[in-house]
Formats: C-alpha cells, structure tokens, sequence
C-alpha cells in the first residue's frame, strides 16, 4: 500500500509538471497575423510556428522559413535562430538571417537581421497577432488561392512594443 501511494504520488506530479510544460509550449505554437511592421507594403504576412521542446519550425506566406531555439537556461518566451529567403522573393533572394522572436499573451514580435543588395544590414521588425479561429479560415483574395509573395509589412514607423 505504501508503495502504491508513493507510486500515485510520482504519477501526479509527473502530470503536473508536465501539463506546465505544455502550457509553455502553446506560447509560440500556431498560427499568427501581422499586425505592424518596419519595412515594405503589401499583403499582410502570415507565420505557422511548429514547437517541439525548445526547438521550433517557423513558415511563411510569404517567402521566408526558419528553425529557432529557446534557451535552455532563460525564459521560454524567447528564441533565436536562422532563416533564409526563398528565391522566388527578388530583394532577398537565397539570402540567410538571424531571427529572434518574442512572445506575450496573444503578441509576437519577430526581429530579423539580414543584408541588402548593397551588402548593408537591415532590420525587420514585425509584430503579429495570434489569429482567431474564424480568421484562420479567411482567404486571402476570396478565392482560396493565396497571391504571390510579398514581404511582411506595411510602410508605417510605429513604435512596436510587446
């Protein structure tokens, strides 16, 4: 008996800790609409983000994937990683950049390091907001086919504050 009460004991707090562990994992986990951001106009930019652990897997609808990592010593809300520009997107074709990524509640902010045609830097800053059930079954041009990719973005030079 005293050994099933130990045994009980070890099952709940397994299933604690890892119930927290889960909650953590939902920070970055989905899907998430660009709110604000830095740089060019156009469409507004679309982020998946897979997490497993400390490692996740960000896509785009607009030209660009990265992988980042949280730290194994800090807080959970943060990550750093690399990406890279597909080819199809002109300005920055092919290119690599560093990512960090922020989150709180239902805000993201992404900050991106990469390089212009002139071989200068340019940050990309974007914030996003967790998308909404019903808006993740809106099409973006009413016909179900997304248009061509853009860059994330709209041409204000707002504060962006997480």
């Amino acid at each position: 008996m005293h050994h099933a009460v130990k045994l009980l004991l070890f099952i709940a707090i397994t299933l604690l800790v890892s119930q927290q562990a889960r909650s953590e994992e939902e920070d970055f986990s989905g899907q998430w609409e660009q709110i604000d951001s830095n740089v060019s106009a156009g469409e507004k930019c679309r982020v998946g983000i897979i997490r497993q652990g400390r490692f996740m897997r960000i896509s785009t609808n607009n030209g660009w994937s990265a992988t980042a990592e949280t730290s194994s010593y800090g807080n959970s809300n943060y990550a750093a990683g690399m990406g890279r520009w597909n080819s199809y997107v002109e300005k920055y074709s092919q290119k690599a950049f560093y990512i960090l990524l922020a989150v709180r509640g239902d805000r993201l902010m992404v900050i991106m390091k990469t390089e212009k045609a002139d071989g200068s830097n340019q940050m990309i800053r974007t914030l996003f907001s967790r998308r909404t059930a019903s808006s993740l079954h809106d099409k973006p041009n009413g016909s179900g086919r997304n248009r061509p990719p853009v860059l994330c973005a709209s041409h204000s030079q707002h504060s962006l504050s997480v």
